[in-house]
């Protein structure tokens, strides 16, 4: 059963990789909010990782990532449901997800929006551009 608080999203960011040290940290390397495809339509194949960090969270809550097109809000792409839980509101929570390939069927923005349960708490944009190739510089 799921509570009627939402968590609040105190961090989601896009990075090549997240790893947890010896101490227990995550490290987060090479976050990035823009990226680059030699053609439309492509498939983007990463690596790509997205950080959460969650307050709020009492109970059960369903977290889910969603690719979005921002120009028509067409869903591109979902991430496999992840249920969390917490008894304290205090505690922070953090996730680190490793992301699918994912379409890109053109250059363009782009957004990584992060749902607890049904409800969105926030995202991340993604801009997406061609890769010019040195031939075309030259023309």
């Amino acid at each position: 059963m799921t509570t009627n608080s939402t968590p609040v999203l105190q961090a989601l960011l896009l990075a090549d990789h997240i790893y947890t040290d010896q101490s227990g940290k995550r490290v987060i390397c090479g976050t990035f909010s823009k990226i680059f495809a030699p053609e439309f339509p492509s498939v983007f194949n990463g690596p790509v990782w997205a950080f959460i960090l969650l307050t709020d969270v009492v109970g059960k809550v369903v977290l889910q990532l969603r690719f979005v097109h921002l120009s028509d809000n067409q869903i591109l792409m979902e991430s496999t449901p992840i249920e969390i839980k917490s008894d304290d509101p205090l505690q922070a929570l953090d996730i680190a997800l490793q992301i699918p390939g994912f379409p890109l069927p053109e250059a363009g923005v782009y957004s990584f929006e992060c749902y607890a349960d049904t409800t969105m708490i926030g995202s991340v944009r993604l801009q997406v551009m061609k890769v010019h190739s040195q031939e075309s510089a030259d023309d």
